[in-house]
């Protein structure tokens, strides 16, 4: 006959209560947070290399809603910006300007050569809150039209116009005696696409790896916290 004599029961189903009740419930939450705030970091990151920012407002407007309480199920951190265009910066889209127009800055605006592509920020002169503009006269055709507008864009020391464009449409122009008018804003565009930039895609990517490790660290921690199988 054998008898076997089991010792640390007790301590062991005490060990695996708290772990149940504490350890695992704090350390996937405290998981999620950690993966959250990460994605954040990287994703202020990618935002600043892939915008051209004028000032750190799209960087700040990244933000995190931490998980709370100690259901598994519920938990939920999110990361997400308060900045309205985000999201279509993020998947593309269609962006209308007010009254049915987009303002579209040219190279000319940023001191880049005309017919250039702009990669530079609008300078504070050439931006549209900072322009006083003549607009084209009403009678003529469009170069007569156009001409007055010069003329007067002139004489008032302006030299800021809007002209009608041969294609169509109207551009908000620099115009001067000597020189052949150079457009700073094309204002007769309804809208205007913006292409995809997955800024936060490409943080996201970057975290999924470190994840598993995030989990080990914060269930480490805890089992510390809670002196669990003699942590």
């Amino acid at each position: 006959m054998f008898t076997v004599k089991i010792t640390g029961a007790k301590e062991m189903v005490a060990d695996l209560k708290r772990m149940r009740e504490k350890a695992v419930p704090y350390a996937l939450r405290n998981a999620l947070n950690t993966a959250a705030f990460e994605t954040r970091r990287i994703w202020q990151g990618e935002v600043k290399s892939a915008f051209t920012n004028r000032n750190t407002f799209t960087q700040r407007s990244l933000q995190v809603e931490k998980a709370t309480g100690t259901d598994a199920s519920k938990m939920v951190a999110k990361v997400g910006s308060t900045a309205p265009y985000m999201g279509k910066q993020e998947t593309g889209g269609t962006v209308t300007g007010r009254g049915g127009r987009k303002p579209i800055p040219a190279p000319v605006a940023a001191g880049q050569a005309p017919g250039s592509k702009r990669t530079r920020l609008v300078r504070a002169g050439f931006r549209l809150a900072a322009i006083q503009a003549k607009h084209p006269a009403l009678k003529g055709d469009r170069k007569q039209r156009n001409a007055i507008a010069i003329a007067v864009a002139i004489k008032a020391g302006t030299k800021r116009a809007v002209l009608e464009r041969p294609g169509g449409g109207k551009g908000l122009f620099v115009v001067g005696k000597a020189k052949a008018p150079r457009l700073l804003w094309n204002v007769s565009r309804a809208s205007v696409h913006v292409p995809a930039t997955p800024t936060l895609e490409r943080a996201l990517a970057a975290v999924r790896p470190k994840m598993p490790h995030m989990l080990e660290a914060a269930l480490l921690e805890q089992l510390r916290r809670h002196n669990i199988a003699g942590y």
